[in-house]
């Protein structure tokens, strides 16, 4: 699973873990990151592998919610294309 530097850097700091922020934000890590392959860099900023669970579950239900917001908004624009569609032929 991958996360955005950015976005993990935010979410430690918004759980009161500031100096693991601090220290991933300084590495030399890249700005999209793959939580299995750079585990050891993750591990050596502070964090532990729980932490490094509760970030992954974190992330897919982002991804999950923003996935079925997307789908909430496809399924209202349909249908009031429908509805207008069908307002214009009658």
């Amino acid at each position: 699973m991958t996360v955005s530097k950015p976005n993990l850097v935010a979410m430690l700091s918004g759980v009161g873990e500031e100096n693991a922020a601090v220290l991933l934000s300084r590495s030399d890590l890249p700005d999209e990151i793959d939580l299995q392959r750079d585990l050891d860099s993750l591990l050596a900023c502070g964090l532990d592998r729980d932490q490094l669970d509760e970030v992954a579950q974190l992330t897919k239900g982002v991804v999950e919610s923003e996935r079925r917001q997307r789908d909430e908004t496809e399924t209202t624009i349909s249908r009031r294309w429908a509805d207008l569609v069908e307002q214009w032929l009658h």
